[in-house]
């Protein structure tokens, strides 16, 4: 029986492509979950097995995987490093070989925390309170070229290399330098979405915010997103597909106490540490208020 409560929504559309590429799935434990996108690469063949790679590997990982995961960041990245692993052998196995590859974006939650870390320019957004509380950065060339301040962030959106994604599974990589979130207490409310950029390419973060952070059913929300993702990037626009989910209420297997000081959090520097304990303290209070 789950003890931890949640729920979930996804949807994908193909948009005005031929096929639908973009992969996405949730895999469940009693007091776990994992939640995986992936968005196969066009203009390289099998972007679309290459998703898929990414899904059952993913799915027999945490199937198989010891709970609680002693390790939850290292356990991501050895699961994104085992599919591009497959993705490649995949790819020379064909006749004649070719190079599949897919963007990968992971969340995991265990004991009330949310873990993730992507490669490519799939995204995990988590909101709070009706605001964008922590988003991943894209692995992309328009990116590069705002951290450089050679463009600005309006111009990212019209840049003629704008799908020119700087990692990913699979392809001529050896191996992947994927990016971590930094783990955080999950609070009754939160909502994480991870979606392809045919859904983020078309709706800004204030489009997003407003569309995920209603009363309706969170079905209906994610629904709607995607129809006018598709519907504003007509007629030219891509797969779109999201999967969220909007957490109600956890338990954890260790003490709250503890998840202040374990070296799993990554914390370097003291704001840092405060901002953590401080979701912690409010964790531990929200928890107490649901108590009958």
């Amino acid at each position: 029986m789950r003890e931890i409560q949640y729920q979930t929504a996804n949807t994908t559309i193909i948009g005005n492509r031929s096929t639908n590429q973009d992969r996405c799935t949730l895999i469940e434990s009693i007091n776990s979950v994992l939640i995986c996108l992936a968005d196969g690469m066009g203009g390289h063949p099998k972007g679309e097995v290459a998703a898929q790679i990414l899904m059952d590997v993913c799915t027999q990982a945490f199937t198989e995987a010891r709970k609680p995961i002693p390790n939850p960041a290292s356990f991501l990245v050895d699961t994104m490093n085992h599919a591009h692993e497959q993705i490649i052998a995949y790819g020379k196995a064909q006749n004649p070989a070719i190079k599949p590859r897919t963007t990968a974006v992971v969340a995991l939650i265990q004991d009330n925390i949310v873990y993730w870390a992507h490669a490519g320019d799939s995204r995990f957004y988590l909101f709070r309170g009706k605001k964008i509380l922590a988003r991943t950065t894209d692995h992309s060339y328009v990116e590069l070229l705002r951290k450089q301040g050679a463009i600005t962030p309006s111009e990212c959106a019209s840049h003629p290399q704008r799908n020119y994604v700087t990692r990913c599974l699979g392809g001529n990589m050896l191996s992947v330098d994927f990016s971590h979130g930094k783990p955080t207490p999950l609070l009754p409310g939160d909502i994480l979405l991870l979606c392809s950029d045919g859904l983020w390419g078309a709706l800004d973060n204030s489009s997003l915010a407003r569309g995920i952070c209603t009363d309706e059913p969170l079905t209906e929300r994610i629904k709607q997103l995607t129809k006018r993702a598709a519907s504003t990037a007509a007629p030219e626009s891509d797969n779109v597909t999201a999967i969220a989910l909007q957490w109600i209420e956890g338990v954890t297997s260790i003490p709250l106490d503890k998840l202040i000081s374990s070296p799993t959090t990554n914390t370097s520097t003291n704001s840092q540490e405060s901002t953590l304990n401080k979701a912690v303290d409010d964790l531990r209070n929200t928890i107490k208020s649901f108590k009958p």
